[in-house]
């Protein structure tokens, strides 16, 4: 378990390396859903209030009210990518055609990198 001082060190060495990685890091501290669901989060899903994460597979669909925290980053960005399907789309030259969310392993190397010299623990997408 990170300490909330590892937690913001780590986020803000993702900041340097990403915005969209250090607001992804903070959406899975403040909400209890996997990061599989989070990357695949759309617009659409969101209303004023809350964030509905749609049926996919074994998981049911959950409604959460949205966090403060969680609403400004969602308008940030919204503001910065207007073009965007999902909250945390993929702007890489690979999938530059097509409209993608990032992936969740290069999310975990970001966070690896990120977490050397702030703590001992392994960091993962798992533990925030």
């Amino acid at each position: 378990m990170l300490t909330f001082y590892e937690f913001a060190a780590i986020n803000h060495r993702l900041s340097v390396i990403s915005d969209t990685w250090a607001d992804l890091w903070t959406f899975l501290y403040f909400l209890p859903v996997g990061v599989g669901r989070i990357v695949r989060l759309r617009y659409s899903d969101i209303t004023v209030e809350h964030i509905i994460f749609v049926r996919r597979g074994r998981l049911k669909e959950k409604h959460l009210l949205t966090p403060l925290v969680i609403k400004k980053i969602i308008q940030r960005r919204r503001e910065s990518y207007p073009e965007d399907i999902f909250v945390f789309q993929s702007h890489s030259n690979r999938v530059k055609a097509k409209k993608k969310p990032v992936t969740i392993i290069a999310f975990n190397r970001a966070l690896k990198d990120a977490s050397v010299g702030v703590t001992d623990h392994t960091v993962t997408s798992k533990c925030a």
